[in-house]
């Protein structure tokens, strides 16, 4: 079958929510003293993924968060067998930047899992467990996890119960049966009170006619009432219960400290403007079976952008000199490397008229975007920022001269 174009899927925010929830609870809770000790029992026995210490970065610099919601199907349960990571999602935190950035990794994403070889990616956490999922994750976007958060679908379910229900306009009549998958959904239309089991059923209908385009439009509505539930007055008293189901259906290896940091940082940010697409590729049938085969050529390129703010495509029309004025072997070399690897082109490299700059600078050509010089600014810490000299032809949108506030 020829492949279908190649896609980016954006999501939205209220939509990534929905398979999170529980996830993100865990920041509502981590501002409350009284649940603290809940929050503590999160990393029991878990603390590490398999005994595999993951790499813990400093308070200052990125964290990468692998977001696992598990949702065991029928088979599963009746084989006793690991749950499959229903929902696959990679969240970047940059403190520094004041950036945060969500990459959705289909379920069906054909990868290869470590010691396992090629398969759908949601049957790494079912062969291995936190630790094989993280591997095959790592391996496939070619970046370091630092923190996973592993949610239980029930404790979604839970947490409706404990808010009481959801208030929500049901829009048609729902019937569906999959007796394969254990699932079976009949909610009347009509505005009514939707309590765990149904909730569920609310979000996972799915009609002949509007797909999961209205599927989506369901959950973002759901998403706006349970949002508006969970924010009411009366859900104060319910914190500790819903602690404890938190704590019931979460695994994570972040500390409370480590929670209650990262949250704080979290509510600084718009969370409206958070950049969350799905992996890059393309739909296939490939031996009879459907994949979602992951375009290897533009993962580095979308990672830049959704996870790290760079626009690598829009960079490399940006002709970058950079010359070394500390007089440090290899600085220069170092710098173009790091503006390369954020897609600027970087056309010479070598040393300024002398090695007695005691402050980095910037040099803009006229007609060089502002947007640019502060971007690329910003990227090295560099402050001094000045025009070129009035009649100065240059090749080079802008020229970097490295002073001994960057020397290592």
């Amino acid at each position: 079958m020829t492949p279908r174009k190649r896609v980016v899927r954006r999501i939205n925010w209220r939509k990534f929510a929905l398979f999170s929830s529980c996830a993100l609870l865990l920041t509502a809770l981590a501002v409350g003293a009284s649940i603290y000790a809940f929050l503590d029992s999160l990393g029991g026995a878990e603390g590490q993924a398999a005994g595999r210490e993951l790499p813990e970065p400093k308070k200052e610099e990125p964290i990468n968060v692998l977001l696992l919601g598990l949702d065991a199907g029928v088979i599963e349960t009746q084989k006793n067998l690991p749950a499959r990571s229903d929902t696959i999602m990679v969240a970047t935190l940059d403190p520094e930047k004041n950036w945060a950035g969500v990459i959705s990794i289909p379920r069906d994403s054909r990868v290869s899992i470590p010691g396992r070889g090629i398969d759908k990616i949601n049957h790494a956490h079912a062969y291995g467990g936190t630790d094989l999922a993280i591997k095959t994750v790592e391996q496939l976007l070619n970046i370091p996890i630092h923190y996973y958060v592993k949610v239980d679908y029930q404790g979604l379910i839970n947490v409706v119960d404990i808010l009481g229900g959801v208030k929500i306009n049901v829009e048609q009549d729902m019937k569906y049966v999959d007796k394969a998958g254990g699932l079976s959904i009949n909610i009347k239309a009509g505005e009514q009170v939707l309590f765990g089991d149904k909730a569920e059923e609310y979000l996972r209908f799915r009609d002949k006619l509007t797909g999961d385009l209205g599927r989506i439009e369901r959950q973002q509505k759901f998403i706006r009432a349970l949002a508006d539930q969970f924010f009411s007055a009366g859900t104060l008293l319910k914190i500790p219960e819903l602690a404890r189901v938190v704590s019931e259906n979460v695994k994570t290896n972040l500390s409370p400290t480590q929670m209650v940091y990262y949250a704080s940082l979290a509510r600084k940010l718009d969370l409206g403007q958070v950049p969350i697409e799905t992996l890059v590729g393309v739909d296939r049938y490939i031996g009879g079976i459907s994949y979602y085969v992951p375009d290897t050529d533009e993962i580095s390129n979308q990672l830049a952008r959704v996870l790290r703010g760079i626009d690598r495509e829009a960079n490399k029309a940006v002709r970058i000199e950079v010359l070394n004025g500390n007089g440090e072997a290899g600085a220069a070399s170092e710098v173009a490397r790091q503006l390369s690897d954020m897609g600027y082109t970087v056309v010479r490299v070598g040393n300024a008229e002398s090695f007695d700059y005691e402050q980095s600078e910037i040099i803009s050509s006229a007609n060089t975007p502002e947007e640019v010089v502060e971007a690329v600014a910003a990227a090295l810490n560099v402050t001094r920022i000045l025009p070129a000299s009035d009649g100065e032809s240059s090749d080079v949108d802008l020229r970097v001269i490295l002073g001994q506030d960057l020397a290592g």
